[in-house]
């Protein structure tokens, strides 16, 4: 696949070069971006665990992160996935299926004691979720060898939760970076739950945290605009945070920092953590973010229109 810049009319196409990273360089940055972006690079909001951690019985899988519904998901990230890395991934999936909230608590990225007070904040839930013996596997690489790619449509057809991420990395002349991602798979339907978020303010029900939506998204629509700001009030500690949308959709924080996603800029504003934004921020009004991103989705119906039209 080849990505161009369109420039002015007559001046026909610039190509992009294909960003020329070895191995351990490639590996290193794309799990960079998939640490801080998860929500963008697999349209779910998720609670992040651990990188590079020691399972008790071997191994090391790249990321290490929960759905809200107590599911574990294995994300490895290399150049180039080979039968080995497939096995790889299969025997942390065992692990995972095995696994239980103590042992997960132990690898937690910022400690064992802070993990229970985080799970049950992003699940908003006043009894930690268990953990969920279905847990997913998520394969991100620049390429894929084709007995491995037969294999990986094997698994999924017969039902193994997979998903695939190609992940490729452009630059242009001036040296700046562009990351082209193409999903394959999803991380599953959230298993619904009558259980409300006390922190969030959800009403109930998990299907709100997968979307296919994105800030410019709304931005483009009307329903957001350049300079608003958005706020989110935490009961248990009594915290208001707020951010500012920008013209390009980001979100820029009071000290000046920039967040790509609502569960980022929610991760910077505390400190630690995961949350899912879309349910935590509001705007002015008062108004969740996942309101505005359901009308976005919504289609629009003319009140005026007739079956005939």
């Amino acid at each position: 696949m080849a990505l161009f810049r369109i420039e002015q009319e007559g001046q026909g196409l610039v190509p992009f070069a294909q960003y020329a990273a070895g191995d351990g360089l490639y590996e290193r940055e794309v799990e960079d971006l998939l640490w801080d972006n998860l929500e963008e690079m697999l349209g779910r909001t998720l609670f992040r665990v651990a990188r590079q951690a020691h399972l008790p019985h071997g191994g090391i899988p790249d990321i290490l992160a929960l759905d809200e519904t107590g599911r574990i998901v294995v994300i490895e990230v290399k150049r180039d996935v080979d039968r080995q890395l497939l096995s790889q991934s299969l025997e942390y999936a065992g692990w995972a299926r095995e696994s239980n909230l103590q042992e997960v608590a132990t690898l937690y990225t910022n400690g064992a004691q802070q993990f229970w007070a985080d799970w049950q904040e992003f699940t908003g839930t006043e009894q930690p979720v268990p953990i969920s013996p279905n847990p997913h596997i998520v394969l991100a690489a620049a390429s894929f060898h084709r007995r491995t790619e037969a294999a990986i449509a094997f698994l999924r057809g017969a039902g193994v939760p997979l998903v695939v991420l190609s992940v490729g990395m452009y630059q242009d002349a001036d040296g700046q970076k562009f990351l082209d991602v193409d999903r394959r798979g999803e991380l599953g339907p959230p298993i619904a739950t009558s259980v409300g978020n006390t922190e969030t303010g959800n009403d109930g029900g998990s299907a709100k945290r997968s979307f296919p939506a994105t800030l410019a998204d709304l931005l483009n629509a009307g329903l957001l605009h350049e300079g608003e700001i958005l706020a989110w009030h935490r009961p248990q500690s009594e915290q208001t945070f707020t951010t500012t949308v920008e013209r390009d959709g980001r979100l820029r924080l009071p000290d000046g920092r920039h967040a790509s996603s609502l569960s980022a800029a929610a991760t910077m504003s505390v400190g630690h953590g995961s949350y899912p934004g879309w349910e935590c921020w509001r705007t002015q009004d008062g108004e969740l973010l996942y309101t505005l991103r359901d009308q976005f989705l919504s289609p629009v119906v003319d009140p005026g229109a007739t079956l005939d039209e």
